[in-house]
C-alpha cells in the first residue's frame, strides 16, 4: 500500500473532529475513552483489513495497553508507519502521514468498544445507546437499530479474531492476531 493510498484510507475512515477524549465514530456514536485500568495490561500485533465501498486495505497494528494508557501504531504491510494514536487516560492524541485532516483517535475508541468490559463501554456512551453483549457478539443499538456489531473469538481482551461492522458508515474491519515468534 502506498503512502497516498494510506492517506486516502485514513481520511475515508476517520473524518471529523471531536474532543480529545470523545472522538466521533464513522456512522456511529461519540464515544468517550475510558481508563485503561479497566483491562489487564497487554500488547497485540494485529493484521487489520479495512473495507469501505471500493476500498479494501490492510494495516499491521501494534497495540499496547497498560495502566498509563494505550498506544496504537499502524503500519503498511511493508512496515511504513502511517499513523500513531495515544491515550494517556486523560487525553487522546494522534498523528499520521495524512496530517490533521482526520481523527485517528477513533481507532482507539473502536478498540475499546470491541474489547473493553461492558460496564466501561456503557460508561463511555451517551444515554441514547444500548449495548448487547455476549462472549461472541457485541452490538451497539440506537432506537433498536444496530449501529455497530463486533463478532469475537478468543479471550478478552486479546481476542484472536474481531469482525467490526458499522453498517451506516459502510465500514468493516477484520482484525486477526499475529503470533509473534520467539
Amino acid at each position: 500500500m502506498s503512502v497516498r493510498a494510506s492517506e486516502f484510507l485514513i481520511l475515508a475512515l476517520l473524518a471529523g473532529c471531536a474532543s480529545p477524549r470523545c472522538p466521533d465514530l464513522p456512522g456511529g456514536p461519540r464515544y468517550c475513552l475510558q481508563d485503561t485500568t479497566a483491562v489487564a495490561p497487554y500488547s497485540a500485533l494485529q493484521d487489520i483489513r479495512i473495507r469501505r465501498g471500493d476500498l479494501d486495505e490492510r494495516l499491521i497494528g501494534q497495540l499496547e495497553v497498560d495502566a498509563a494508557g494505550m498506544r496504537l501504531a499502524g503500519l503498511t504491510p511493508m512496515g511504513q508507519r502511517v499513523l500513531e494514536a495515544q491515550f494517556d487516560n486523560k487525553e487522546a492524541t494522534a498523528s499520521s502521514l495524512a496530517g490533521d485532516r482526520f481523527d485517528a483517535r477513533a481507532l482507539l475508541s473502536l478498540v475499546q468498544l470491541a474489547v473493553w468490559p461492558a460496564a466501561s463501554v456503557r460508561a463511555g456512551l451517551g444515554h441514547d445507546w444500548e449495548l448487547e453483549d455476549t462472549p461472541a457478539l457485541r452490538r451497539l443499538l440506537r432506537d433498536g437499530n444496530s449501529v455497530m456489531e463486533v463478532e469475537r473469538q478468543g479471550e478478552p481482551p486479546q481476542y484472536q479474531y474481531l469482525d467490526i461492522r458499522l453498517p451506516d458508515a459502510g465500514l468493516s474491519l477484520t482484525v486477526r492476531a499475529i503470533k509473534e515468534e520467539d
